[in-house]
This record gives structure tokens, C-alpha cells and sequence, in this order.
């Protein structure tokens, strides 16, 4: 079965990325008939990644290493359905980002706040879903005695050390001082790290032409 069909499955047990996604799709529709499209999918982006965003922080300042591991045996199957299906979402709105900007040589502040807002947001939104796997991952390995990342010190990681750990990526492509100790969370990063890289070359030529266009 291919994977984005399992994506239904998937998201019951992904309920906050499921919530997003049932907000973000009506919203889309709605504000696609006072907006152009493009405008229209950042704005409902923008929103329902918010509250996406907002829901992870509350879980992972709630969360025990209890609840962590049941979370990471219940979210085992569709891991990559996931980091793809975000992969595509975040690329969706590069692209409508990239199709707005540059369609127009006079973009009003409200255009360039809007754009600011959402690359900040896609750029947090794909650093957060592989903080998630990498935790999962980490935490069915330590199950079985075999933890796949090193943290310094002893005590055992919290959802805010992945964070810190995806966040290395994302800005500086580089582990920091985490050891990846498994083969299949190292694909995982070398995904993280090729996206990141990209993802910031794509940020830095944009902004470029925009600010080519504005002189």
C-alpha cells in the first residue's frame, strides 16, 4: 500500500496533526473566496499550524517519560507517511510563498509580514514533526535497552532535548553534542539535514528577488 493512503490511519494517532489539518482545509476553502489562493493557503497555513504548534508546546511541557513511550509504541506505524505528507506541506507553501512575493513587484507590508510569518511557521512546523520522531524513535530503542541518541549526562531526555537536538539541524545541519547511535534515525537526520540545507537556500534566494524587485 502507498504510503500517503495510510495517511487516515496515521493521523488517528496523530490526533493534534489530524485537528490541523481538519482546521486548515475548511479555513483554505473559506478565505479562498475573499483571497487569492495563494494568499488564501498561507493565511489557513499560518492558522492552523499555530494552533498545531501551540498544542505540541502544551504536550511536551505536560508530558512524563511514561506517557512519552506509550505515545512512541502507538505512533510506530506510518512514521515516514508522516515526515513525507510534512515534507509536502511545507514544500506546497514554499511554493505559493515564492508564486505570491514574486507575482508582484509592489508587495504591501502586510504581503511581506504575512510571508515573514509563514517561513518562520513551515521552518518550526517540519523542525517539530522530526523532534516527534526522533523522540519515538529514541524511546522504542531505549524499550528495548537500545537508546538510538546519546544525550550528555544521565538523566533520561525529555521531549525539549529532541527539540534541541532537530533544532541543531535545522539551523546549523550538525548533531551538536548528541551521538546518533542507530542506523535508521541516522536516515532519518541525513533527511532533516538535506531538507534544512534546501529549505534555507530557498528562504535566502526568495528573499534575494524580493528585495532585487523592491530596488
Amino acid at each position: 500500500m502507498p504510503r500517503l493512503t495510510r495517511l487516515p490511519m496515521v493521523l488517528l494517532s496523530r490526533p493534534r496533526l489530524g485537528a490541523a489539518l481538519v482546521l486548515g482545509l475548511p479555513l483554505f476553502v473559506a478565505l479562498d473566496t475573499t483571497l487569492t489562493t495563494g494568499h488564501a493557503l498561507l493565511l489557513a497555513f499560518d492558522l492552523a499550524c499555530a494552533a498545531y504548534l501551540g498544542a505540541i508546546a502544551l504536550m511536551m511541557s505536560r508530558t512524563t517519560p511514561e506517557a512519552m513511550r506509550r505515545r512512541a509504541e502507538l505512533q510506530t506505524e506510518g512514521r515516514w507517511t508522516v515526515l513525507v505528507f510534512s515534507l509536502l506541506i511545507s514544500a506546497v507553501v514554499l511554493l505559493s510563498l515564492k508564486t505570491e512575493l514574486l507575482a508582484s513587484k509592489h508587495n504591501s507590508p502586510l504581503d511581506l509580514l504575512l510571508a515573514g510569518v509563514s517561513i518562520v511557521l513551515s521552518w518550526m512546523f517540519f523542525s517539530v514533526v522530526f523532534t516527534q520522531d526522533y523522540a519515538h524513535g529514541d524511546h522504542r530503542g531505549r524499550l528495548q535497552g537500545k537508546p538510538c541518541l546519546q544525550f550528555p549526562g544521565d538523566v533520561e531526555p525529555d521531549y525539549w532535548d529532541y527539540l534541541y537536538f532537530a533544532m541543531n539541524l535545522s539551523m546549523a545541519f550538525q548533531t551538536s553534542d548528541v551521538n546518533i547511535l542507530d542506523r535508521s534515525l541516522r536516515r532519518v537526520a541525513l533527511l532533516h539535514g538535506v531538507v534544512a540545507f534546501f529549505f534555507n537556500v530557498f528562504i535566502v534566494a526568495l528573499m534575494v528577488n524580493v528585495v532585487a524587485g523592491v530596488l
